[in-house]
């Protein structure tokens, strides 16, 4: 009796299920990574928002400290090369796309004299299935406007990070000098 050389179908069936079940683990691999690639830029992207309120919230206490006054929630603006505090935002007021950020700040009088509690709170987008997260960043601001002897001026410069399109840093810095 000849037997043919050759594969069963069973065997094919066999080999075809082991390649396709590797295929299917390397994919999910690859999505998992993605999704975390993801959610790694848009945490960078709310720290740089976070870290720009900062700044901004700087630079109004630094114009004049008593702009800073006791609130929660509120937002920022940046209008005419100069930053300023809305009180009762909506909820657009302070928000970025590409994902979709937004940006909320609580000042509160510290135990500290002449300073105050400062709380920048950043929700963003961390997956397309619009889960989200925070990032919030607090620091004490002492009152300078009576020794500025150092640091930052009253004359010091506004200006805007975030590029709302992209979502990147920029250097649309403001130079004041003469």
């Amino acid at each position: 009796m000849l037997y043919k050389k050759g594969y069963s179908v069973i065997e094919v069936l066999l080999a075809g299920s082991i390649l396709a079940l590797a295929i299917s683990g390397i994919v999910s691999a690859l999505i998992v990574a993605q999704r975390n690639n993801q959610s790694n830029i848009s945490q960078s992207q709310a720290l740089a928002m976070a870290k720009e309120g900062m700044e901004a919230l700087k630079s109004i206490r630094d114009r004049n400290y008593n702009e800073l006054t006791n609130t929660n929630n509120a937002a920022l603006s940046f209008n005419n090369n100069e930053w300023t505090i809305i009180t009762n935002p909506g909820p657009t007021v302070d928000q970025l796309t590409n994902p979709l950020r937004t940006r909320r700040i609580t000042l509160t009088d510290s135990n500290i004299p002449n300073s105050k509690l400062v709380k920048v709170t950043v929700t963003y987008q961390i997956n397309p299935e619009g889960q989200t997260s925070t990032i919030t960043l607090d620091e004490t601001f002492n009152n300078i406007s009576s020794s500025k002897s150092s640091g930052v001026t009253a004359e010091s410069t506004n200006y805007r990070l975030l590029d709302d399109n992209f979502g990147n840093m920029n250097n649309s810095l403001k130079d004041n000098t003469p």
